[in-house]
């Protein structure tokens, strides 16, 4: 790697539109025999804008909720931290929703998980941020002995994946479930369509201990957990699990959009892809890039555009490669 073309990593955005076609990889329950997906009311400016008659501004769409696409990246990073031999705690290791917690409640008297001279918030939460990977960028919130609340906001934010009006589609097909006995009749509701996704990472917050305003692990292991971060994200859209994949495991035939990388404390360029006309979520954020540069120094902002799911795991490698773990002696106003 060219150490020339390396910078520093404040905060990572993308902002893109995905096709999937005959999908249902979010459900709400069931009604009767019938399957229900999600389904997301959201505001449709273009009725206005074309002063069309009796405009519809609200508009019912398809989507996949914001946590479920969470814990299809966290089971991808799970496998990644477990593979590159990343530090995890014992709930870590075994993938559980407690995360730290589980480590926390299994301690005994005997054997606790904090040491009697660990007993701050700061010293149990720089114990954790080693201990820990998944809780470290996840994030965590366990009450401890004595009635603290230790907490850390998760690194990694996303967005429902919704479907853009017009541009997706949900149909119900009847099914039999075969046995012994008589069919049972039921109705699976599939969809298609383009769906605008967003999300944020706040790369300068890995291994930060905000409680004593420095980083609880070495910059070699924030790389580290940096490019798993990284890593996650692509392989969530490359295979996103969820609900129904055995018999309808979505075909993803489209990908395009941009990441955002700041280099300061800026925030990274993030609109949405509901954003209304051509390309505009593209445009705005080109143009954002252009005026926080301006603002802020030339390089504040990085752009990586991508057309499809091949350029998209193109760029992640290259972030990868030019990407370094943010540094700062000063304290950062979070939590």
């Amino acid at each position: 790697m060219n150490k020339n073309n390396s910078f520093p990593v404040y905060s990572i955005s993308i902002s893109g539109i995905l096709s999937w076609q005959l999908h249902a990889l979010n459900n709400e329950g069931n009604e009767g025999n019938q399957t229900l997906t999600r389904r997301y009311y959201i505001v449709d400016r273009r009725d206005f804008i074309t002063k069309k008659e009796n405009p519809e501004p609200l508009k019912y769409v398809n989507g996949v909720s914001g946590d479920m696409l969470k814990h299809i990246q966290a089971e991808h990073l799970h496998r990644i931290a477990t593979d590159e031999n990343l530090s995890l705690s014992e709930g870590g290791k075994e993938f559980n929703p407690d995360r730290i917690g589980y480590d926390i409640e299994k301690a005994t008297k005997d054997k606790p998980y904090f040491s009697e001279k660990e007993d701050s918030l700061e010293t149990q939460t720089a114990k954790v941020l080693n201990d820990c990977t998944i809780s470290d960028l996840e994030g965590f919130m366990v009450t401890v002995k004595g009635g603290q609340t230790l907490k850390r906001e998760s690194v990694i934010e996303f967005g429902a994946v919704v479907g853009i009006p017009d541009l997706v589609k949900t149909q119900s097909y009847f099914h039999a479930k075969y046995g012994k006995d008589n069919p049972t009749p039921y109705n699976t509701q599939v969809s298609s369509g383009l769906y605008a996704t967003v999300l944020n990472l706040e790369a300068f917050r890995i291994g930060y201990n905000p409680h004593s305003f420095d980083y609880a692990i070495d910059k070699d292991e924030r790389k580290k957990r940096l490019d798993a971060l990284l890593k996650s994200v692509l392989y969530t859209y490359m295979q996103p699990n969820g609900a129904k994949r055995n018999t309808n495991l979505p075909h993803p035939d489209y990908f395009e959009g941009v990441i955002t990388i700041s280099t300061r404390r800026c925030p990274a360029p993030m609109v949405s892809p509901l954003a209304i006309g051509e390309n505009c979520y593209l445009q705005q954020i080109d143009s954002l890039k252009d005026t926080l540069n301006e603002m802020n120094g030339a390089d504040t902002i990085h752009t990586f555009e991508f057309e499809t799911m091949a350029q998209f795991a193109d760029r992640i490698k290259e972030i990868i490669e030019r990407a370094q773990p943010w540094e700062s002696d000063h304290a950062e106003a979070i939590e």
